[in-house]
């Protein structure tokens, strides 16, 4: 009973496994193709990408065109997805959101993530991005640029990005074209604090001696 338990359990393990490895590279093609991937994903230099979800919402003019996802390493040891499109907030009180969801598992882990936001804005316009990965570290940016951000070594977690644009009352334009998602594994990536010079026990043993000296100085001088 024990052998065949052990077999069941090798069975529903596997799938999972090979999900990851079989796991084709990640190419340039449309949103759609992306999604159509499902739980299967792809892959980019270590770091699968599956179950990719993207949605969009506008209001008051606002607009959201999709294109295409690519692959991208904008950093070294860094690799991840580009999602471009073409998003616009074209006058006061209008809205235009994105969502992008997946989830992501790196071998042997992931360390680092980077994100960014390429657009513009001009009067009250509003760009801003925000990244909520599962391991409970988010990453934002109020105005278009990038971010990298290190956290504690992890292999897998679920990540969602919304990206609004919005114009306030006082008008204006927000316009996005392109919205980064990368990861690194580099181990280097948590930082350990260092000993301070002279700290532990070799700083202790220091100033004992020190004190030693200092007190039979002292009672030297006093018995003269």
């Amino acid at each position: 009973m024990r052998i065949r338990a052990l077999a069941i359990a090798g069975l529903s393990v596997t799938p999972l496994l090979a999900t990851t490895a079989l796991s084709a590279p990640c190419v340039t093609a449309p949103v759609a193709a992306y999604e159509a991937l499902g739980a299967t994903g792809c892959s980019v230099d270590g770091f699968t990408f599956s179950n990719i979800q993207v949605n969009t919402t506008v209001s008051n003019g606002g607009s959201v065109s999709l294109g295409n996802i690519t692959t991208i390493n904008p950093l070294p040891d860094v690799f991840g997805l580009l999602l471009t499109y073409t998003s616009v907030a074209p006058a006061a009180n209008s809205t235009a959101d994105l969502t992008w969801s997946y989830n992501v598992v790196g071998v042997p882990s992931i360390s680092l993530a980077y994100l960014a936001l390429g657009g513009n804005t001009t009067g009250s316009g509003q760009a801003q991005v925000s990244e909520q990965l599962s391991n409970g570290v988010t990453i934002s940016l109020n105005a278009p640029g990038s971010i990298p951000r290190d956290f504690i070594p992890t292999q897998s977690f679920f990540v969602q990005t919304n990206q609004p644009d919005f114009v306030g009352v006082a008008g204006g334009t927000s316009t996005t074209s392109s919205l980064t998602n990368a990861f690194g594994s580099n181990g280097n990536s948590v930082a350990v604090p260092v000993p301070l010079v002279g700290a532990g026990f070799p700083g202790l043993l220091t100033g004992c001696l020190g004190l030693w000296g200092f007190a039979r100085r002292r009672k030297r001088t006093i018995a003269v």
